[in-house]
Formats: structure tokens, sequence, C-alpha cells
């Protein structure tokens, strides 16, 4: 009983505040809901034009009038660079990009990218607001959207990273297989202890239809296996809230979750949660990059088939793949494809 008060407090005040902070724009509509950086839209850059390149490498920064030139071999201005848009979790990279290709600062930068999460960034590209998303893979949904607008994607591998499941740093249990996984969420499982915790009923948390993280769930984890519908409570509609759920207090014996490894590691740290490993293996930058870890996962810069091959994305798309590029990559906190 008492952890399910608890659950339901941090289900009313997750309610109250994502209430506060989310648009008025339904998530089906073509137009963004939820922004990284809500000071400007994605937009609002100007068309692209013919690309800038250049033959040598950059090697300074910054001049002596505190100008910013670009760091790598193919160059960009705010105007030639692509419309990007992507998930909330790439938003760090998408910065260090810009940063790279178009000599940008730290402040300018975090400025001028935006960021609307995967769906968004999904249906932006498909009706042709942005040029280039940094997301996971599709959902089902969105590749029906696609296909019905006459848009074909092309994905192309830029990163690693990893779907992780965390609980409290209270909870005993330290390893998950995914078998038991899929039975939590199907209902079959519903209390701690059959699965090496304590005696508390299970509070399984979800996020919402299409978002980057409930397609992985569905595709790497749950492989067709049909989630039990969730109360809506249980229904988080943001990565930082369901952190915020299962690092609560109230919820430390009962509440699982998951995310992406690079925002819980690296962009919303909480100390009371811990990674649980899959079928015995731990989550870290090695066990992703060599595969081990079984949900490990390739991130992607995805745009429209029909872009150019000598045009401003399919260069920046190809400069990511070099050594340079994935160094920019690795930068930005993802694991590098070499």
């Amino acid at each position: 009983m008492k952890n399910r008060i608890g659950f339901f407090l941090c289900g009313a005040v997750l309610a109250i505040s994502l209430f506060a902070c989310k648009g008025t724009n339904d998530p089906s509509t073509d137009s963004p809901t939820e922004t990284v950086k809500p000071t400007e839209s994605a937009t609002e850059t100007e068309p692209v034009t013919e690309t800038e390149t250049e033959t040598e490498t950059e090697t300074e920064t910054e001049d002596e009038e505190g100008k910013y030139h670009p760091t790598t071999s193919v160059t960009f201005t705010k105007q030639t660079y692509p419309k990007v848009d992507g998930a909330t979790g790439m938003y760090p990279m998408s910065v260090e990009i810009a940063k790279a290709v178009i000599g940008l600062s730290d402040e300018e930068a975090e400025e001028f990218i935006v960021h609307h999460t995967t769906a968004n960034a999904y249906y932006n590209l498909i009706d042709g607001t942005a040029d280039l998303i940094f997301v996971s893979e599709p959902s089902d949904d969105i590749l029906k959207r696609a296909a019905e607008a006459g848009v074909t994607f092309e994905m192309t591998g830029i990163g690693r990273d990893g779907f992780v499941f965390i609980v409290n740093q209270d909870n005993p249990a330290e390893t998950l297989t995914i078998e038991e996984i899929q039975k939590i969420y199907t209902g079959e499982i519903t209390n701690w202890k059959e699965v090496g915790g304590e005696d508390a009923e299970i509070i399984p948390y979800q996020r919402e239809q299409n978002s980057g993280s409930q397609n992985l769930m569905e595709k790497m984890v749950m492989k067709g296996i049909p989630l039990m519908k969730a109360p809506e409570e249980f229904m988080i509609d943001s990565m930082q809230g369901l952190i915020d759920c299962v690092a609560s207090y109230e919820n430390s014996h009962a509440a699982l979750g998951y995310s992406i490894y690079l925002y819980a590691k690296d962009q919303y740290v909480k100390d009371s949660i811990k990674f649980l490993k899959i079928n015995g293996v731990y989550p870290t930058d090695d066990t992703i990059a060599e595969g081990s870890y079984p949900l490990s996962k390739i991130v992607y810069a995805v745009y429209r088939n029909d872009e150019p091959e000598d045009g401003a994305v399919r260069t920046l798309v190809k400069w990511l793949q070099t050594d340079e590029g994935q160094l920019t990559v690795e930068a930005g906190g993802y694991v590098g494809m070499k």
C-alpha cells in the first residue's frame, strides 16, 4: 500500500508539471509539441544553398578578434547548414557537430540547434520542415505516415548507444533477463521477489506511443509481444519525467523504467538510480561498442532519399562517417562506429 500511495503521488506531480509544459498542438499533427531549446524554432534557419567546403583542416577555433572558425575539413555557414532536428538525447551531439563545421561557440551552437523529440523530428522531416534528423529508427506508425506522404527515408548509422533499464539504487535487484522484462511488461511477473528483489509490487513505467524509447522498447525488447495496457499514470511523456519517478524516495523498492544510455549516464544524471545488467551484462561504453551488451543500438542520421548527391545533407552525412566526423560524434557523448 505504501508503494501504491507513493506511485500515485509521483504520477500526480508529473501530470501537473507535464501539463504545464505541454504545447497545444497534437503530436499527430506536423507541428512540433516539445522542443529541447524553446528559444528558437528549427524552421527559422535560412534555406540550404550550395555547401561550402575547404581542402585544409582548420586548427584554430578563435582568432584575436574573438571570432570562431570551423575545425574540420568540411565547413558550412549558418545559411548553408542543413535544417537539422532530432531526438532529445542527441541534442548535445548535434551541438558539437554544428560547432565543428560552422565554427560556432558553445553559446552560439546551443542557440542555433533545436531538437523537437524523435517523433516530431520525423514529422518535420516528412513535411520538409527539417532536412536532416539525428534519431533512432522510426516506429511503424511513422513509416506509415511517410509512405502516405510519398516520402522514403535514407538512414545512415553514425554512432552507437544503448537501451537501459533503471531502478532506484535502494532496490537490491541487479540484473534482469530480456525474458523477465517481457513478462513484467505483459503482467505475468508482478513482484520484485520473483526476479531477485524484495517483496514489493513492481511499478513498470512506460513512455508514450511513438517516442524514441517506446519504439525501442517495442522492437528491441518486446520483439512483437504486446505490452500490457498501462494506466495513464504509468505513461510518462518525457525521459526526464520517467527517471524522476524511478529516482523518487516513495518508489525506492518498486519502480522500473527505461531510458537511453547516454541520456541517463551523462545528460540527466540522478545519483539515486542505477542501471540493471541485462542478461548478466552491464551497459558501458565498452560493452556497447563491442556489442556484448544485448540492448546496444545504432543511432542514425536520417534524410529523404531525394536529397541531391552533392547537396549539404549528403555532404554532412558523409563527413560524419569519416574519422574526423566520428571524433565529433564521440565528443557529443556517443560511441563511435569505428
